[in-house]
């Protein structure tokens, strides 16, 4: 299969981004937090259960960027990021009509996270096309 810039763009943007959050949150998770106007408190369970989610999105990250390097692999790592993401953004739309709205960088990651998602699908249904 031959992989297209459309979908290496996204691949990369998705992969980074999965890297980057996962990352944070696994190195200071008071900080990465701290800045959606989150406090942990010094609650350890909190923080244990947190890292475990970035190192989560940490190794979807590295598996979205595997597409990129090994191209039998492109296919799938874009499935990886369109079902993360379109989760990640979904469910923080559910939670905005369940719960009310949250600090506003969290609309923004909800925004983001929906647009990774949706250019993945976009990606997927082009691949589809010329497959």
């Amino acid at each position: 299969m031959n992989t297209s810039l459309l979908q290496k763009a996204v691949l990369l943007v998705a992969g980074i981004t999965a890297v980057y959050i996962g990352g944070s949150v696994i190195i200071s998770p008071d900080a990465f937090y701290a800045a959606y106007g989150i406090s942990l408190h010094g609650d350890v369970s909190l923080a244990n259960e947190l890292r475990a989610m970035g190192g989560g999105v940490l190794m979807l990250g590295l598996l979205i960027l595997s597409g990129l390097v090994i191209s039998r692999f492109a296919l799938a790592s874009t499935v990886l990021a369109g079902a993360m993401f379109v989760a990640y953004g979904a469910t923080r739309f559910l939670s905005l009509g369940l719960d009310g709205q949250p600090d506003a960088g969290l609309v923004t990651a909800m925004i983001a996270e929906l647009v990774i998602g949706f250019a993945s699908v976009a990606a997927l249904i082009a691949a589809r096309r010329t497959a």
